[in-house]
């Protein structure tokens, strides 16, 4: 009886058979038939099996060979896909789409009209001083209200000294903050019949962010609560210029993404020049190449990767824009602007100096013009090699000066156009003048223009900064390995030891000590590996870098103990510094066609 009993049929799941629909027939196949559809294959009124398969055994055999094959080819291919997904580059650059000249002109429009929306709503000179007037009633009627209070009593020290700091700083509580929003709101209402925008200049929406419990809690609090109220005044102020600098920023921002571009940014620097006190006696021959100078500090300092724009935000946070707005309302003649890189004898002083290195008056310098741009009279009697090393000099031009077929074309062209039509025209008739014109704009394309000195001006001037450790860094990364090994530090201290070992009264040094003293100096995380993080924690990158790069640099530190500071040079040199700018400018005045460099 249980030989008669057929096997159990095999039952494949929803998910299986989604996958292999086939199966399910393949198994069919394999079953023995008993016929009689529903009846129980092992009852006694079974009918008999019936006939075997009509397909072959090797049919079968070839039939399961192929299924079995499609499904570990598709098993592959579902392998392969999930594979090639983790190392596929994700799309980082998103070009921006083509807007048609109606959209852009009311998205300017809109822009434009926000921007002034947002100038109108902050608060002018005597509506500033309104604020501090009704800051000080405040404070006065609670200090003469807790006199009264106290009567006939005697005052003791702590009270009276509470008085005065009140009476001085004006320390005020919340409470005492929302009497003053009160009371300047009112007085701003009642201007506001002068004004056409009743929506936009109402007085509560215009000061609402000044006095909300957010803004108050930013501030030092005193045992009694209170904060100083000078320091609110202060903080109103400076909230207003930043404000202030947002819209004049953004007015030249075209695409109103909040990014400036090089030429957006050159034209906010030309726009503010006029309006400028410090800036009053600056020629018209001059105001390109100042407006040159300037912009370029700021494109050094916010724009790290060199992609030809900065975001607005972060020239807002940083110094350079408060420095270049110092120009507003300081004096021509004032000292504070001696170190300003925007002041008009700063630009004329690197102006000058580019001058006076372009010996040849080619507009460019070359590797050994360039190399002097270091050179200290002070110490020509006792340094024996002074300026930039070879190597280092060499390595500048690599990484910052030359630009590659682009930068090559672009020097063509300015040859181009710098070069008179006159003697084109010689030389398509003469070879001589062909090849010499020829041989002048190689020269000219190898050299180091205004643009690119301006940026090692600024990494020089502040080794410490974070954008100067970059440029300099890129610069010692001989390899691109991001790190600095001992072939990178010897290889620059190669060109310092030998014109250490040039000098006959100079004593043996060892350089193994002198690298072994960087990397102590240093302190990398990783030994005998030096980054860019480690550069900029260590605190003396800029002693660092004079030792590998600088012949001067170098003498100057290992004669540290015996010269005297900086401080001290200063003050004997502010003297002659107007005398010695005024013979550097007379070369300047002299050239005609400084606009053709």
């Amino acid at each position: 009886r249980a030989s008669l009993m057929a096997p159990p049929k095999v039952k494949f799941s929803r998910e299986a058979l989604a996958v292999a629909p086939w199966a399910d027939a393949l198994a069919e196949s394999f079953q023995p038939a008993f016929g009689g559809g529903k009846k129980r294959p092992g009852s006694l009124d079974a009918p008999p099996p019936s006939a075997p398969p009509t397909k072959s055994p090797e049919q079968l055999e070839l039939e399961v060979e192929l299924e079995t094959a499609k499904l570990l080819a598709a098993r592959r291919a579902s392998s392969f896909a999930s594979a090639s997904l983790a190392p596929t580059i994700p799309k980082f650059f998103h070009p921006k789409a083509t807007t048609p000249p109606l959209a852009v002109e009311l998205r300017n429009t809109a822009h434009r009209v926000a921007l002034q929306y947002k100038e109108r709503g902050l608060l002018e000179d005597d509506e500033l001083e309104d604020l501090w007037h009704c800051v000080a009633g405040v404070v006065a009627r609670r200090v003469e209200q807790e006199g009264h209070s106290r009567g006939g009593h005697a005052q003791t020290d702590a009270h009276t000294q509470t008085a005065e700091q009140d009476t001085q700083n004006s320390y005020v509580s919340y409470e005492e903050l929302l009497e003053v929003r009160d009371a300047f709101v009112s007085r701003l209402n009642s201007k506001q019949h002068t004004r056409a925008i009743p929506e936009v200049d109402d007085g509560a929406s215009r000061v609402a962010h000044y006095f909300c419990a957010m803004t108050f809690a930013r501030f030092t609090r005193r045992h009694d609560g209170r904060i100083n109220g000078r320091m609110f005044m202060e903080f109103v102020v400076r909230h207003i210029a930043l404000t202030q600098s947002r819209i004049n920023l953004g007015c030249h921002d075209a695409d109103a993404d909040g990014w400036l571009e090089e030429s957006e940014l050159l034209e906010f620097v030309e726009r503010s020049v006029a309006t400028m006190s410090a800036l009053r006696s600056l020629t018209p021959a001059f105001t390109e190449r100042y407006c040159e100078i300037a912009t370029r500090r700021f494109m050094f300092v916010h724009d790290p990767k060199r992609r030809g724009r900065c975001r607005i935000s972060d020239l807002i946070a940083g110094t350079a824009l408060a420095d270049f707005n110092e120009l507003h309302a300081a004096d021509e003649h004032d000292p504070r602007l001696a170190k300003n890189w925007f002041s008009l004898a700063c630009a004329k002083q690197t102006r000058a100096t580019f001058v006076q290195l372009d010996r040849d008056e080619s507009g460019g310098l070359s590797r050994d013009e360039f190399r002097k741009i270091t050179l200290d009279q002070r110490f020509d009697d006792a340094c024996f090699m002074q300026g930039l090393t070879s190597v280092f000099a060499d390595r500048i031009f690599e990484a910052h000066s030359l630009k590659g077929p682009s930068g090559a074309k672009k020097a063509r062209e300015a040859f181009t156009v710098s070069t008179s039509l006159g003697k084109q025209k010689q030389a398509a008739q003469d070879p001589f003048i062909k090849k010499a014109l020829e041989t002048r704009r190689k020269q000219t394309s190898n050299e180091m223009d205004f643009h690119a000195f301006l940026d090692f001006t600024l990494a020089w001037g502040n080794k410490k900064h974070p954008a100067s450790l970059s440029y300099f860094f890129k610069a010692l990364d001989v390899d691109e390995k991001g790190v600095l090994t001992n072939y990178e530090i010897w290889t620059f201290l190669k060109s310092v030891h030998d014109a250490w070992l040039a000098d006959p009264d100079n004593y043996d040094l060892d350089m193994l000590d002198v690298r072994d003293e960087i990397f102590d100096m240093v302190k990398p995380e990783v030994p005998g590996r030096i980054s860019l993080t480690d550069l900029k924690r260590c605190g003396c990158a800029d002693v660092v870098i004079e030792i590998l790069c600088d012949h001067t640099g170098f003498w100057k530190y290992d004669n540290r103990e015996s010269l005297p500071s900086d401080d001290d040079d200063e003050e004997e040199l502010e003297e002659d510094d107007g005398q010695d700018l005024d013979q550097l400018m007379g070369v300047e005045g002299e050239d005609s066609d400084d606009g053709d460099f």
